[in-house]
């Protein structure tokens, strides 16, 4: 159980590395042992040093971060029931749904010139 100052547990975005084109997630809650037994062979520790050229990386880049690429079997694992791909597809939807919603401003437009 929640309190009010406690997220859901989730896996948010911490780091982007532009060198490589990869994103990093962190859990938003402290695990039990049990948790962290379950999703160890997928995080590892990271320091600045594991990044080339850190100009190109943003966000953090020290702590426990997995890979984009086992986000999902992270949150199977740890039963994450807001998956990423859950918000992902949730904000594709209203993003298309508010570009169909916006009338083209151009056909309200009338432009005259005058000499």
């Amino acid at each position: 159980m929640m309190n009010n100052n406690e997220e859901e547990l989730k896996l948010k975005l911490s780091t982007l590395d532009c060198n490589t084109s990869t994103k990093y997630y962190q859990v938003t809650q402290t695990l039990n042992d049990t948790q962290k037994h379950k999703i160890k062979t997928y995080f590892k520790y990271y320091t600045p040093e594991n990044f080339d050229n850190l100009e190109n990386v943003a966000g953090k880049t020290t702590g426990w971060m997995c890979k984009s690429d086992d986000v999902s079997k992270v949150e199977e694992l740890l039963g994450i029931t807001e998956t990423r791909e859950k918000y992902t597809s949730k904000y594709n939807n209203n993003q298309r749904k508010t570009s169909d919603e916006i009338p083209n401003l151009l056909e309200k437009v009338a432009l005259s010139f005058s000499k």
